[in-house]
């Protein structure tokens, strides 16, 4: 028998067309949306206060976040990450004034109101060149450790990424082509990514003002070991660090050469949890290109930081999980310290599989002259619900 007509087109289908939607098509073509938000509470005791830092009593909305996703062919796809945000009105700028963004609105009577902003976290397009390697072109998240690719609240276990991984030794996003896929030896799954970008610059989304491309990768392994499942995952990122020029006419911007490495393991076993990240990063400035830093240049040298945290996921309670996690941070440039140790422990609940509540307790103690190195010790209370939709 010959095979079934296909249903002659309709008005909407026509319609569909025109935004690259095909009714009849045999792979989901559809238009996705999603995406995730959280709400917290924060607490923040210093046992010494000071001019540039004070105790804190907040709640907050950190995030909202849109992805808008879309496959255009069977081995085409787009994504694309929205941020939207209520800064920067309050925000503290670099040279210690605030900003303002109340506005009169002609929608209401030329009432008062504040806008936000929005950050684009990641726009790219994919092809599948070959069932084990992809092409990426575009602003995309820097492929390295645990938490980076896998950003968004709901998915981290405590209340906030630790604190190295918000330093980005290895940029968070980069622009440029990024090539990665997996494969399988025996029982080990191996993925492996390999990027060319910008670099490190505040717009490196639009521009390269170096004109020195950055290179970076990260090397994988998932294999069961020790009645769990072992991970372990290298990663490495070398390029320029260019400042934003402050004028035309002025002397360039600082610059320097940074190469930055890092590893990550983790093992789950049941419901038990065990994982760390340990990283670094090299700077070097160029001749004439080092920036003030308080009252002197800032140094060359190498950043060191690292974390452990482990927790064990019941099956009741909402799913809780209890955690710990201990941090360790050792920056170059000593301006706010020269060294930070902090240790937190917190319960982490998933009443749905779309929701997760959280609660953490951290203990911070810095060392040094700088403006937390004054401080000495915080104690940092927070409490947050993220959910996905």
């Amino acid at each position: 028998m010959p095979p079934p007509a296909a249903p002659a087109p309709t008005a909407d289908d026509f319609d569909l067309a025109t935004l690259g939607l095909d009714p009849h098509a045999a792979f989901d073509d559809k238009l996705n949306l999603y995406g995730f938000a959280d709400f917290t509470y924060t607490m923040i005791d210093f046992r010494k206060e000071s001019a540039f830092l004070t105790d804190t009593r907040t709640f907050g909305v950190g995030n909202l976040n849109l992805y808008v996703s879309k496959n255009l062919t069977p081995k085409w796809r787009t994504l694309a990450e929205i941020r939207f945000l209520f800064s920067p009105n309050a925000s503290t700028n670099p040279d210690g004034t605030v900003t303002n963004t109340t506005a009169l609105d002609p929608a209401n009577q030329s009432r008062t109101i504040e806008w936000g902003g929005i950050r684009i976290e990641r726009v790219y397009l994919e092809y599948d060149l070959h069932p084990k390697l992809t092409i990426r072109a575009g602003h995309f998240l820097s492929p390295y450790g645990i938490w980076n690719i896998d950003h968004g609240s709901p998915a981290i276990i405590p209340v906030q990424r630790p604190y190295v991984i918000g330093e980005q030794f290895i940029p968070e996003h980069q622009t440029g082509i990024e090539v990665f896929g997996s494969t399988h030896v025996g029982t080990t799954d191996v993925s492996y990514h390999a990027t060319v970008s910008n670099g490190r610059h505040p717009a490196e989304a639009t521009q390269d003002p170096d004109m020195k491309l950055a290179f970076g990768g990260r090397l994988a392994l998932t294999t069961p070991m020790f009645g769990g499942t072992l991970s372990v995952g290298v990663s490495g990122y070398m390029g320029r660090m260019t400042a934003l020029a402050t004028s035309v006419l002025g002397p360039p911007p600082a610059s320097a050469d940074e190469i930055a490495y890092a590893a990550d393991v983790v093992w789950k076993h049941g419901g038990l949890l065990v994982q760390g990240e340990l990283m670094g990063r090299d700077l070097e400035y160029l001749v004439g290109r080092r920036p003030l830093i308080g009252a002197g240049f800032a140094p060359n040298g190498r950043d060191l930081g690292a974390y452990v945290l482990t927790g064990y996921r019941f099956d009741r309670a909402w799913n809780v999980m209890p955690f710990a996690m201990a941090e360790y941070y050792r920056p170059t440039q000593r301006l706010l310290f020269a060294e930070m140790r902090a240790g937190s422990i917190g319960l982490n609940f998933r009443p749905a599989p779309t929701i997760v509540l959280k609660a953490m307790a951290t203990v911070g103690e810095t060392e040094g002259s700088g403006q937390y190195g004054e401080i000495d010790r915080l104690y940092y209370y927070t409490g947050q619900a993220a959910w996905v939709f």
